[in-house]
C-alpha cells in the first residue's frame, strides 16, 4: 500500500490501535494478543496491524530483551529500562542532546535512541 493512500480502518485494525494507542508500558504483541483474547482476532492479526502502524507513524518500536514492544509515543524521547522488572518509562530528551553528536563525522544521523538502564523505584522498595 502505499503512503499516500490511507489504510482502511479495519475493525481488527480498531481493536488493535485501541488496545495500544493510549498505553505507557510498552506492550509486546503477546500482551496485546492476550488483552484482546475474546474478540477472535489471531496473533498474526496483531503482529500485521502493529507493524502497519509502525510503518503508517502511529507508534514506534522499542527493541528489549528479545522482543520489540510498541509505543504510541512517536515524538523525540528517551526511555528508563529497569532492569529488575523489565518495565520501560518514557522520558523527555535532555536539553543540549544535539550537541552530544561530533561535529566532523562522515554520517548522516536520522535519528537518537537514548537509553537509561538501572532499577526503578518499585524495585527499589
Amino acid at each position: 500500500m502505499s503512503k499516500n493512500s490511507p489504510r482502511r480502518f479495519t475493525k481488527q485494525r480498531r481493536l488493535v490501535h485501541d488496545a495500544v494507542i493510549h498505553r505507557v508500558d510498552h506492550p509486546t504483541a503477546k500482551d496485546i494478543f492476550h488483552e484482546l483474547k475474546g474478540t477472535g482476532i489471531g496473533i498474526a492479526t496483531v503482529y500485521r496491524q502493529l507493524a502497519s502502524m509502525v510503518e503508517d507513524g502511529i507508534l514506534t518500536t522499542v527493541d528489549y530483551d528479545n522482543e520489540t514492544r510498541y509505543d504510541p509515543l512517536t515524538s523525540p524521547h528517551a526511555h528508563l529500562i529497569c532492569s529488575i522488572c523489565n518495565k520501560i518509562k518514557d522520558i523527555e530528551l535532555p536539553k543540549g542532546i544535539d550537541n552530544l553528536t561530533p561535529e566532523k563525522l562522515s554520517f548522516e544521523i536520522n535519528e537518537i535512541e537514548l537509553t537509561w538502564k538501572g532499577i526503578c523505584d518499585d524495585c527499589q522498595n
